[in-house]
């Protein structure tokens, strides 16, 4: 459970920066290796292949690739972004290309010692000149954000990287260096993702808090140099810092690990403020000591002077081995627009599952020449079939776009893939043919009939192509697991215990399921949770479990169930361990579908909204239909039973949209009882307790919006 409120983030502003530079970088790759402990054997992995390179001498300087140009984007995510101006940004952009240069002035401060040793990488940086799309670009972002400060240290502040959590999605990380300024906690001036596998390729990049970012604006000293952008770089390209991470004992065990380049001295731990020179260690006790302003160590901008030639020539190898991309991208190169260029760049419909095998391709139709575009042909295939085409007419001035339906097709089962492409912008040939052509893929399915069973037993997640996933944040989701299951040896888990994110939202959604003509629809799963919270806490913000049905293929949802705390949980004592659930910690639960029958069709929806307490499990998943009693199908409700000795039950086949109470009057005409349409239970149903009534005729009402309709009954004993 993590909250986070307006106050902190406001209070986060005017607070002065800590003293002490603290990197969340090394602190998120630990984080990554607990959750996924194979990672640390892919990292050493990969420092064993470039220590055998490096060993073979074969990434000397001069065998490198070429200089190279690499183009960055700077997303600044801010409630006011325009407080880190173009010109800071700018600022920041020239300190990495004299840094990663070794041209920066502040080199003649570097000790006589290890002047010979200052690396030049070879690579430099420009704010790039146009889109992912290919249109002209300023290589700056602005997102307005009242995002709480990002944590930097638990997940590299992976909330910043995405549009739909409050950050700002990356452009393509194959192409672009993407930086993101912005808020962070704990006093974290950045973070960075190094290659491998930890983190998924939308997330790679560099994090930087706004006020140690570049030179001028809202840079704030003593991390006022754009330093901290510098030192994070080096992370994306592999840099280790200087003392190797080794936070043990002050021994000499500290001096074991390394960052892994020769030229830089052994060091025992980090270095911070601004020391004079010498310093020496337990590590490194003559001089002249260890390179305390070498980049990647902890002193101020103003102390930090060089990379080494042997972290230069380490960086190298990962830009030309392992970012190989950016040495091809175009990122740097300004566009040309041409007078009558048009082009599709995405397709919004049909995408993902559709539910009928009907459908209207809805496109986006953008004008990326310098003419008003008037008219156009649009035209799509699927799977390459017969073009249909569309000709469109309007006014759309220079890169501006629209939304644009097209004649209707229809697909069959399967997936398919969907292409739209312009040709004859304004009746002319189009000068940029290259960029016309969009392409998405989507998949239908007949929809499934009742009844419905999934025990999650299959090999994979989603176990068909007819249930999906979503899973907004790329975080943690629904999973397969092995660690427990109701019956059979799997079932399923969202793992809140490390999901720390508050509020994130995980659905699985399964199969359209087709409903026509069946009396009835319930649904059973087995579920089995956990907290690690106190079960009486007060406002506790609980990770919830909910089931939704959608009857328009995801437009709009409808809740039908959810439970969060001491209603959902099946362990009552809390626990700050994985919960695993035993057999006797499962409970099956249900929930009446039947009123979604008049649709026709519907899907379902299990969502986990996270809030860092523990894992949540389901199993057996069982969509059914019941024979449903005749008088109640019929008259669409009963009051049973009739007579009665005890309680009387009124049940409702669905509950009607216009029923406002059901009230219960003896022959006199007193109200007895009076139970609200909205309290209905699961099985639509409501219960009037006549047990101690006396015996007699009673009067069960039920009042509609426009009418009554009134049931006698009798009680005896």
């Amino acid at each position: 459970m993590r909250t986070f409120t307006l106050l902190l983030l406001c209070l986060s502003y005017l607070l002065p920066l800590q003293a002490q530079r603290t990197c969340a970088t090394e602190d998120a790759i630990r984080n990554k290796i607990r959750e996924f402990p194979y990672l640390q054997q892919q990292r050493e992995a990969l420092e064993l292949r470039l220590q055998q390179a490096l060993s073979q001498q074969q990434l000397l300087r001069g065998a490198a690739g070429p200089d190279v140009t690499i183009p960055v984007v700077v997303h600044i995510v801010l409630p006011d972004p325009s407080i880190v101006t173009d010109a800071q940004v700018a600022s920041q952009v020239a300190v990495l290309n004299a840094d990663y240069t070794g041209t920066n002035p502040d080199t003649v401060s570097v000790p006589d010692a290890w002047k010979e040793l200052i690396g030049n990488t070879g690579i430099t940086f420009c704010l790039a000149q146009r889109t992912p799309d290919g249109d002209p670009a300023t290589g700056i972002v602005r997102v307005a954000s009242n995002h709480a400060p990002f944590n930097a240290g638990t997940n590299a502040a992976y909330e910043v990287k995405y549009t739909a959590s409050g950050g700002s999605d990356a452009w393509d990380p194959d192409r672009y260096l993407n930086i993101w300024v912005c808020e962070l906690s704990n006093s974290y001036l950045g973070v960075a993702t190094p290659p491998g596998s930890a983190f998924p390729d939308a997330e790679q990049g560099v994090v930087v808090l706004y006020s140690a970012f570049g030179t001028t604006g809202t840079a704030s000293a003593p991390f006022n140099g754009g330093r901290t952008a510098t030192h994070e770089v080096g992370h994306y390209f592999n840099l280790r810092h200087i003392w190797g991470d080794d936070d043990g004992s002050g021994s000499t065990a500290r001096c074991t690990q390394d960052d892994g380049v020769d030229d830089t001295p052994l060091q025992g731990t980090r270095t911070y403020g601004c020391p004079s020179f010498p310093q020496t260690d337990i590590c490194t006790s003559t001089a002249p000591g260890f390179m305390f302003m070498n980049y990647m160590d902890y002193t101020d901008d103003a102390c930090m002077h060089l990379f080494t030639t042997g972290q230069a020539t380490r960086m190298r190898f990962v830009l030309d081995n392992l970012r190989t991309s950016l040495l091809s991208s175009d990122g740097c190169l300004p566009v040309n627009l041409k007078a009558n260029d048009a082009g599709i760049t995405s397709i919004s419909t049909p995408q993902a599952q559709i539910c009928d095998p009907g459908f209207t391709p809805v496109v986006t139709l953008k004008n990326r020449g310098t003419q008003t575009l008037q008219s156009v042909q649009i035209s799509y295939q699927v799977d390459g079939g017969t073009p249909q085409s569309f000709n469109w007419t309007g006014s759309l001035a220079a890169l501006a776009q629209t939304s644009v339906a097209l004649p209707a097709g229809t697909a069959g089962d399967g997936s398919h893939i969907i292409t739209a492409y312009t040709t004859l912008p304004n009746g002319v040939a189009d000068e940029a043919p290259e960029n016309d052509t969009a392409l998405d893929s989507f998949r239908y399915y007949t929809p499934a009939t009742l009844p419905l069973a999934e025990g999650f037993e299959e090999s994979i997640l989603p176990p068909d192509s007819s249930w999906d996933l979503w899973n907004p944040d790329n975080s943690f989701t629904w999973e397969l697991t092995r660690d427990a299951a109701r019956s059979g040896s799997q079932s399923i888990v969202i793992r809140n215990l490390g999901y720390a994110t508050n509020g994130a939202i995980d659905d699985l959604y399964s199969p359209v399921i087709n409903v026509q003509g069946y009396d009835s629809v319930f649904l059973f799963f087995d579920v089995a949770a956990a907290v690690q919270s106190s079960l009486t806490a007060v406002n506790n913000p609980w990770d919830s479990l909910q089931v939704l049905v959608t009857t328009d293929c995801g437009q709009t949802l409808d809740s039908v169930y959810g439970k969060w705390g001491p209603n959902l949980v099946t362990r009552t004592t809390p626990t700050a361990e994985e919960f695993i659930p035993a057999a006797s910690e499962w409970r099956r639960d249900s929930v009446n579908l039947t009123r979604f029958i008049r649709f026709g069709q519907f899907r379902l929806v299990f969502r986990n909204i996270s809030n860092f307490e523990n894992n949540i499990y389901l199993d057996n998943i069982n969509i059914v239909s019941k024979t449903v009693n005749p008088y109640l199908k019929e008259q669409g409700f009963t009051v049973t039973p009739n007579p009665t000795s005890s309680q009387v039950l009124v049940t409702f086949l669905t509950p009607p949209e216009d029923l406002d109470a059901v009230a219960l009057f003896n022959t006199a005409g007193q109200l007895l009882a009076r139970q609200s349409a909205s309290t209905l239970d699961s099985s639509n149903r409501l219960t009037f307790d006549l047990v101690n009534a006396p015996n007699g005729v009673y009067f069960v009402t039920l009042i509609y919006r426009n009418r009554t309709k009134t049931v006698k009954i009798i009680k005896v004993q």
